[in-house]
């Protein structure tokens, strides 16, 4: 994957994690993605079936702002589901579960971007400790 080696030099050129502290990273991201991945994705469906739905049957014609609300609502959907699904593989140590929990980083920022939030830096900050533990994924 082009981009994934983009990512991968670009993130092997910052300074390392220590052993233990990789190894913890590899133990508690299976469930701090769980978590994560369930509260996004109901977050992301009470939003879609709230506040965009009924402001756009109230205002009568949706405009930009809550169409980019339920882009950025669908795709929250997406990477709630791709965590979730990560969460066997990231237990298992297996490479497919590194993979999806990267696309879901993916998704984050391209989420935070569209909705114009700075928070898409956090996207990239997260990636880093993501790219340090990548060797314990098979």
């Amino acid at each position: 994957m082009v981009i994934i080696a983009w990512f991968d030099s670009l993130y092997s050129k910052l300074p390392g994690i220590g052993g233990d502290l990789r190894e913890f990273i590899v133990k508690v991201l299976p469930y701090i993605v769980i978590v994560a991945g369930v509260l996004f994705t109901f977050a992301s469906v009470v939003e879609i079936l709230g506040t965009p739905f009924f402001s756009i049957i109230t205002v009568g014609e949706g405009s930009w702002v809550f169409q980019r609300l339920i882009i950025v609502n669908v795709i929250g959907i997406f990477e709630g589901l791709l965590m979730i699904l990560a969460f066997r593989y990231l237990r298992r140590r297996q490479r497919l579960g590194w993979n999806l929990l990267f696309w879901s980083q993916i998704l984050w920022v391209v989420s935070s971007v569209i909705s114009m939030s700075p928070s898409f830096i956090l996207g990239f900050l997260f990636l880093y400790p993501l790219f340090q533990v990548r060797g314990h994924y098979r």
